[in-house]
């Protein structure tokens, strides 16, 4: 189970485009990995929970997680492969 004390943030994706091929990206790799969705528009604080409507309309960030141990190979993993191109 991902906790505060046993995960760090490895990766944070901006699009649900690029959020599902960063998980496709670790599930490859096999990283297992926690996603949280974040209304980049909200206080800081308590944020209401992320309404599918939501996803789709206000700008959210997908922060990846994953477990303190796993963290230097899953960072030297995106920092080698990883690619995001927007299709425009």
């Amino acid at each position: 189970m991902f906790t505060f004390f046993n995960s760090l943030a490895v990766y944070a994706a901006h699009s649900l485009e690029e959020q599902a091929q960063m998980r496709q990206f670790l599930e490859q790799a096999g990283i297992e990995h926690s996603v949280s969705a974040v209304d980049t528009n909200a206080p800081n604080g308590l944020s209401p929970v992320i309404s599918p409507a939501l996803l789709l309309t206000q700008e959210i960030e997908y922060l990846f997680y994953v477990y303190k141990k796993d963290f230097d190979t899953a960072k030297g993993l995106i920092q080698k492969s990883w690619r995001w191109e927007e299709n425009a």
